[in-house]
């Protein structure tokens, strides 16, 4: 996936896409909500990033990296994260034992547990599920056969800030905004091969410093 920070204008459709996709569930068609800050636990969330000798930050947007070197994988001692053999980095609910060393080793912070209790159905099988360490899936449940998905949050975006492609395709646009330099991931000194990658933004979209930030 590639976010283009310079078309995103913090509309957050794809924050509110991923919450009715993946964290809502629902009793008589109408959606319940974790209790507390839905958007925390929201799959792709904004974050901000503070601008030295600012008084300003930059929003950019936070989710699991699906890294081909994952640590949450790594770490995991029943084989419960997994990569899927496109590439996704997946959570086996059967396999878990809800120790949390994979939300301690992920380096990005993608990975959240509720801890309370929701009413209603879910949407998918991959939903959120109370007390396990959940994480963004690249809404792997709508894949059909062997091509291509679209997650919620491309789906919702209307600026086309958000790509979701084949890096092993040199026509697809990913692939080609990715070699050609333009959109670079995050950290790659950790060594874990992210395939989450971000388009600097030309304009940054800034918002004022709190105090203590």
């Amino acid at each position: 996936m590639v976010i283009d920070l310079s078309r995103c204008v913090g509309c957050l459709a794809c924050t509110i896409a991923c919450i009715r996709e993946n964290i809502s569930h629902y009793r008589e068609g109408e959606p319940v909500l974790p209790s507390g800050n839905t958007i925390y636990y929201a799959r792709t969330k904004p974050v901000y990033s503070p601008v030295p000798s600012e008084s300003m930050a930059v929003r950019v947007f936070t989710q699991c990296m699906h890294c081909d070197n994952p640590p949450c994988a790594i770490v995991c001692p029943t084989g419960a994260t997994y990569r899927t053999k496109e590439g996704v980095v997946m959570l086996d609910h059967r396999k878990c034992i809800g120790c949390r060393a994979c939300v301690i080793a992920c380096p990005y912070g993608a990975r959240t547990v509720y801890r309370g209790r929701i009413s209603g159905e879910p949407l998918n099988s991959e939903a959120l599920a109370p007390g396990y360490p959940d994480k963004c899936t690249f809404c792997y449940h709508r894949r059909n056969g062997e091509g291509l998905w679209t997650p919620a949050c491309v789906e919702a975006c209307a600026f086309n800030a958000r790509l979701f492609g084949d890096l092993d395709d040199p026509k697809d646009p990913v692939a080609r905004i990715v070699k050609e330099g333009k959109a670079i991931a995050l950290y790659p000194e950790y060594g874990t091969s992210p395939k989450l990658f971000f388009v600097p933004p030309t304009r940054a979209v800034m918002v004022p410093r709190r105090k203590h930030d």
